[in-house]
Formats: structure tokens, C-alpha cells, sequence
């Protein structure tokens, strides 16, 4: 199967997002090169685009039409028509994963033709050690982003739903419970909250484990009869989602892959600053015990949550017969905040009937405990359903089974 080496639909993606949002050019303007695009015209388009750029001129669709010509007039309303996005990093980065092939196999042909040429193996040689240096100097990568102390701004951790129970904004959290505890019913009470205080402008759940009618009826009751709110508003900017998940890491042919959707994902979810997701392993395709696949599994998230200003919350099933994250340890190293949720127990460990949950911090890397003042708490996640007290009634001569104040 031939390799994969451009996709103009993310080029005419990225094309589409900076003439619809000029200021992305000076953002990315040192990751935005000609070589990225493979189609002709999109080189064409993208070099009119930096031109406009390096002489201060405006980037106009209308400068960009007149300078590509009219014949290509439909071509550039199809490239419009393609849904902009603000943050561009993953798109240019697959670009440049592209071209770099394209320049490798560009290299690889002209290997061929030298040595069915009279080339010795000595011109051969320096011939591909400068293609190959050519490449690299042409390619290098951004290995990480450098900042002087001194121009970084100090911000202290921020939470949501603080008075309840804390979760720290822009950082993967991650709520481990056994079968049945209540998880779904926790985690629309944390949405409806975070709304509530305002931190948080849009929430999405992707609650994949139940039908979005049975999730829509806990939220009712929760919403109704746990936190008795009348503010309706709060509802039209909570979203969820029972679609069958994706595996964003996942086996193929022996390696473990980062899913070519994962892009596509975060882009749906741009509008979103919480993001729930239902279960953790749903989203994971490989080994859940290989610590490896899971670290880069969850440093996907990680990432996207610091950079895009994202709260992410993985809900994660728990070993057997106890609250403890089931799988490999790096789901646990990988997040700041990590709560176990559990059913209350008498002194003899039996479960007793109670419309709260006993939730137990167990990570905490940010301080939650000293807000807390616990490790360990009690909230109400269920409607509140009294106890039926069935009484008996002495039978004295009546025959009717009947108290004899009646």
C-alpha cells in the first residue's frame, strides 16, 4: 500500500482559516511555508497569501482572487467553503509530516536514477549525504517552546466548582469507580455546577456508555430534585453525546498509532472548555496495561487541555472489588487530580441505602485537600428517596386485619 503524502482537503482547511483570519499568518508565520501544500494552486494561493503578508498589505479574498485569475474563481469558493479554525498546529504539523515524505521519496527516486547512471559509489555517496543535509536543515523540528522566566506570567492553579468539589481548570482529571456507583449521575452534577458558577461557558459529555435518553433523564433529576435550580439557561449550554467512541491510540500492524481523527475530534470540540469523556478505555485501542501506550495516550490530552485552555475529566472503570484506576499506572502519573468514588458502607462494610456517594481524593497534586479539608468527603448525587417504614398491625377480634382506632 503506497504511503500517504499530502491531503488537500487540510490544505484547503488551512487556506480557508487564514483568509477568513488573517491575523494566523504572523501567529504561524514562521510554520507556514509553500512546501507544506501539494497542489498547485494551493501553492499559488499560499504564495499570494505570504507576498500580501511580508509587504504589510491586507489579506483580502477578493486581492487573492484577482492575483490567482479568474479561471481559478470556483476553485477558490470551494476552498471557502471549508469550516475555518483558529488554532492551526496539528493541521500544519500533519502538512509537514506530508512534505517531509514527499521530499524523502523525491530523494529515494534520484538514489535510482544515479545508480542506474554511471555515478560512482563515492559521487553517490556525498550526493546523498548532502540531499540527506539539505533535508534536515530544511525540516527541522520545533522541539519545544523556550521562555525567558522573566516573561512568563504567574498564575496561581484556578478551579472549578471550588465549593464543591474542586477540579483544576486546563489539566486532565480523572474519576475511577466500580460498575453501578452513580459515575454518570456525578459527572452531569459537576457540569450543571460548573455552568452554574460561570467558570465554564460550554460543557460537552460524551456519555457513551448509556442512551443520551436515559442520561437526559438523570440530568432532570438532577438538575430538578438535587440541586433544585430554576435557571433554564443552564441546560442550553450543556451537550452530550452517546455516539459510538473513538479510538484515538490504537494497534496497527504491530505499532501503536495516534488516530488521523484526533485533529478532526479536538476541532469539534473547539467551542467546548469541559470536556467529559465516558470511559477512559473507550477512547484507548491498545493495551491498557502497557504504561508506554498509555502515557502517550493521555499526553494527547494533556497537551490539548494546556494549549487550548481545556478541562478535561476521564471517567475510568476500577479494578476489580475496589475503587482503585484499573489498567496500566500512567493513567494515574499522567493527570493532577485523581478522585475514587465508592458506595457508603456501616463498620461491618455493608452497604447502606443513601442517595450520597463517599468520594476520596487520592491524587492531588494541586492542593485540593487544604480547600477540602479532607481526603475524603460525602456529596449527594440522587434524588433523596424516604424510607417506606412498613407497619404491622394487631389483629384484636375484628377478623379485618384492622388497628382498632379505626
Amino acid at each position: 500500500m503506497q504511503e500517504q503524502t499530502y491531503d488537500t482537503n487540510l490544505e484547503s482547511t488551512v487556506i480557508s482559516s487564514i483568509i477568513f483570519n488573517p491575523t494566523l499568518v504572523e501567529k504561524y508565520s514562521s510554520k507556514i511555508l509553500k512546501k507544506l501544500f501539494f497542489l498547485p494552486l494551493h501553492i499559488e494561493i499560499i504564495t499570494v497569501i505570504l507576498n500580501l503578508y511580508n509587504t504589510e498589505k491586507i489579506i483580502d479574498e477578493e486581492i487573492i482572487r484577482n492575483k490567482i485569475g479568474k479561471e481559478f474563481e470556483n476553485d477558490l469558493l470551494y476552498i471557502l467553503t471549508k469550516n475555518p479554525i483558529n488554532r492551526l498546529d496539528d493541521y500544519l504539523e500533519i502538512l509537514q509530516d506530508y512534505a517531509l515524505k514527499r521530499e524523502m521519496q523525491a530523494l529515494a527516486f534520484d538514489i535510482t536514477r544515479k545508480l542506474q547512471s554511471n555515478t560512482s559509489g563515492l559521487e553517490l555517496q556525498a550526493s546523498v549525504a548532502n540531499l540527506t543535509q539539505e533535508i534536515a536543515t530544511g525540516n527541522q523540528l520545533d522541539l519545544l517552546e523556550i521562555n525567558n522566566i522573566n516573561n512568563i506570567e504567574d498564575k496561581e492553579v484556578e478551579f472549578i466548582c471550588k465549593e464543591w468539589l474542586p477540579f483544576p481548570i486546563r489539566t486532565v482529571s480523572l474519576i475511577t469507580a466500580p460498575g453501578g456507583t452513580g459515575k454518570s449521575w456525578f459527572v452531569q452534577q459537576l457540569a450543571i455546577r460548573a455552568i452554574q458558577e460561570g467558570k465554564i461557558k460550554k460543557a460537552f459529555l460524551w456519555l457513551s456508555e448509556d442512551p443520551k435518553e436515559i442520561s437526559k433523564n438523570r440530568f432532570t433529576k438532577v438538575f430538578d430534585s438535587v440541586l433544585k435550580l430554576q435557571d433554564q439557561t443552564i441546560k442550553s449550554k450543556i451537550d452530550i453525546s452517546d455516539s459510538p467512541t473513538i479510538q484515538f491510540l490504537y494497534d496497527d500492524q504491530r505499532k501503536v498509532e495516534v488516530s488521523p481523527l484526533f485533529p478532526h475530534f479536538k476541532t469539534k470540540l473547539q467551542s467546548y472548555d469541559l470536556i467529559i469523556l465516558d470511559p477512559l478505555i473507550a477512547f484507548y485501542g491498545t493495551d491498557e496495561n502497557n504504561n508506554s501506550s498509555a502515557r502517550r495516550f493521555m499526553q494527547l490530552f494533556t497537551d490539548w487541555a494546556n494549549k487550548e485552555n481545556k478541562t478535561i475529566i476521564f471517567i475510568h472503570h476500577s479494578t476489580k472489588n475496589t475503587t482503585q484506576s484499573r489498567g496500566a499506572s500512567a493513567f494515574v502519573d499522567a493527570v493532577r487530580t485523581v478522585y475514587e468514588l465508592d458506595k457508603i458502607r456501616d463498620k461491618e462494610g455493608k452497604e447502606e441505602e443513601s442517595n450520597k456517594r463517599i468520594i476520596k481524593l487520592t491524587k492531588d497534586n494541586y492542593g485540593i485537600s487544604n480547600i477540602l479539608k479532607s481526603f475524603s468527603v460525602q456529596r449527594e448525587l440522587f434524588p433523596y428517596k424516604p424510607k417506606v417504614v412498613e407497619t404491622v398491625y394487631e389483629d384484636k377480634g375484628f377478623g379485618l386485619g384492622i388497628h382498632n382506632d379505626f
